[in-house]
């Protein structure tokens, strides 16, 4: 069994499933009552505002910016557009010049704004800077705003920034990897987010979540389809469904995705399976998730549990159900194999005969 569905044409979109569940998940999680990003206009649908899960900060910092090149710069059909200009703070994170780099902008044309004493960018600042670039000839496309930077935690002027892109005409990106989650519980200090047509987030920080979680949000598809999307014949899905024929490779630089939730799930299914072909061993609940428990129907499972942990190979807690005592396999680790699930069985019989002996 291999750690993803298996993939018949590209991405999981073509698993029905894996997009229906990702689709919801992002849906639920910035669109919601008290969402991290808002909408101006109310929540709307993942047509017109998608986040991108699973995306580190330097590339959704990256996918940003390339969305303002092509709201702003067109370059995909022709080429690098000369002369674009992108504006951030001093304190900006190392990841915009890495973007600036990679898009083929160029480091020169990233114009680092000073900032007041609480290391925040100085909006009247940024728009003499404008200025000076239109008067020799350069083109701004976007400001990156940060919503908490690394060395100080400052969050910049959003509502200020935000006023300067909007008489500009810039794309309005806003660094929320390290601060943006914390809008959801003092949102005063973040007034103007709303404003902002594109946000990185890591959910690693603030959402403790595992460290290669974080997410790319923005209002307008259009754009993101206009920088990322492509296709070939073999990815092609004939469905006027909304949800079967949406595929994230359109709305982001990834292609194949993986699903390590569904393994979990089949994983707990196939210890169930294994469990029910033992004699000795006894189901003791349905298995609506991952959580397996069972018990040895002749032997103090206690003494089990106890000799399974010291032998090392698995690794199983225990529950009470219905008053006997049980073994619980919880499977939330997308590195298990086949063979670690095999191993439950085995070492839990293999425990069992050292009670006898």
């Amino acid at each position: 069994m291999t750690d993803r569905p298996l993939h018949i044409s590209g991405d999981e979109l073509r698993q029905l499933t894996t997009t229906a569940a990702e689709l919801a998940t992002t849906y639920w999680s910035s669109l919601g009552e008290r969402p991290v990003f808002p909408s101006t206009s109310g929540p709307q649908t993942t047509s017109t505002q998608s986040p991108n899960t699973r995306v580190p900060r330097s590339a959704a910092n990256l996918m940003g910016l390339a969305m303002a090149r092509e709201a702003k710069l067109p370059a995909n059909d022709d080429g690098v557009v000369t002369g674009g200009v992108v504006y951030a703070s001093q304190e900006v994170h190392m990841s915009i010049h890495k973007a600036v780099a990679l898009l083929g902008l160029g480091q020169r044309n990233l114009r680092l704004i000073p900032t007041d004493a609480e290391f925040r960018m100085r909006p009247d600042l940024l728009q003499e800077a404008i200025a000076a670039d239109r008067r020799a000839g350069l083109k701004p496309m976007a400001v990156v705003a940060s919503a908490g930077t690394v060395s100080t935690g400052s969050i910049d002027p959003l509502e200020g920034i935000a006023a300067v892109a909007r008489a500009e005409d810039l794309w309005l990106h806003v660094d929320g990897t390290y601060g943006g989650a914390a809008a959801l519980a003092v949102p005063e200090r973040f007034r103007g987010l709303a404003l902002a047509d594109s946000m990185s987030l890591d959910a690693h920080k603030f959402l403790y979540q595992p460290i290669d979680c974080g997410c790319l949000l923005f209002k307008d598809a259009h754009f993101a389809g206009k920088a990322f999307a492509n296709s070939g014949d073999y990815v092609q899905v004939f469905s006027q469904d909304a949800v079967e024929s949406f595929a994230f490779f359109d709305e982001s630089m990834e292609l194949s995705r993986r699903f390590p939730i569904l393994m979990d799930l089949a994983h707990a299914q196939a210890l169930a399976a294994a469990i029910q072909k033992e004699p000795d061993l006894e189901l003791l609940a349905p298995i609506p998730l991952s959580a397996v428990c069972f018990r040895h129907r002749s032997k103090n499972n206690q003494e089990i549990l106890a000799r399974v942990i010291r032998r090392g190979r698995v690794f199983i807690s225990n529950a009470t159900i219905r008053g006997h005592f049980a073994l619980r396999a919880c499977f939330v680790n997308h590195l298990t194999i086949d063979a670690d699930v095999e191993a439950v069985v085995s070492e839990v019989l293999a425990a069992a005969n050292e009670v006898d002996a």
